[in-house]
């Protein structure tokens, strides 16, 4: 049906290496396709056992490090989307540039300080992803963005 989340299916990407193996550009696509539909097991299937996820404010390690990060963010925005600007790769790693877009309506976590309590405001933040890969999964995810930008669009922070 139209508008229906995508669920990751690996059998179904269709950037790959001549050798075979998912690429990073169709990682970083497939992170942002399980992110925007809320699959939490096929986010956490795009990841190595031993991987290693940060963002500001946050690090995380295997999967659950991965699916702690969403979570993060899936209770902070429940609306939330992730749109694409640009995105790149090769057979070792995957560039997403992106804006992330949603209602500030559940507590906002942070792993150095205390939760940000809901403000029902909209944001819209530019951040950047860097994706290692090897054999096909994620072996590290590396996110950029500017948090003074956030916590100013959040109200926390004077304008």
């Amino acid at each position: 049906m139209a508008g229906e989340p995508r669920a990751y299916r690996p059998d179904r990407l269709l950037v790959r290496t001549g050798g075979g193996q998912v690429d990073g550009k169709a990682m970083a696509r497939a992170r942002m396709d399980t992110w925007n539909s809320r699959d939490r097991d096929g986010y956490a299937a795009l990841y190595t056992d031993d991987s290693q996820v940060s963002a500001p404010g946050f690090t995380g390690k295997g999967r659950q490090g991965a699916l702690d990060l969403l979570s993060v963010y899936v209770t902070a925005f429940p609306d939330f989307r992730i749109v694409p600007r640009t995105v790149m790769g090769d057979a070792s790693a995957g560039v997403e540039e992106c804006v992330f877009e949603g209602t500030h309506t559940g507590p906002l976590r942070s792993a150095d300080g205390p939760e940000a309590a809901p403000t029902g405001r909209q944001v819209s933040i530019g951040f950047a992803g860097i994706h290692s890969v090897r054999s096909g999964k994620i072996l590290s995810s590396r996110y950029y963005f500017d948090q003074l930008d956030l916590l100013t669009q959040l109200g926390v922070l004077p304008t």
